[in-house]
């Protein structure tokens, strides 16, 4: 990235990071991404919880929750 490009926003960061867990970034989208993740505290905690979500939604597939979660 060249000193005169404005840096990514948040929103943008947002983004890309979703468009990551459902595919592939370039590699200066992925080198965008991970520059601003190492600066904003607010977007690697965003990170981390679309990780927990995305983990969260695979246990609960198509077939509903895991039966140790139905209620009794």
């Amino acid at each position: 990235m060249s000193t005169d490009q404005i840096e990514l926003s948040c929103k943008e960061a947002a983004r890309l990071m979703s468009q990551r867990q459902d595919g592939t970034l370039s590699q200066i989208e992925a080198m965008e991404l991970k520059n601003h993740l190492f600066t904003c505290l607010s977007c690697r905690n965003f990170e981390g919880q679309l990780g927990f979500l995305r983990r969260l939604a695979s246990r609960y597939g198509s077939d509903g929750p895991p039966p140790e979660d139905v209620p009794v």
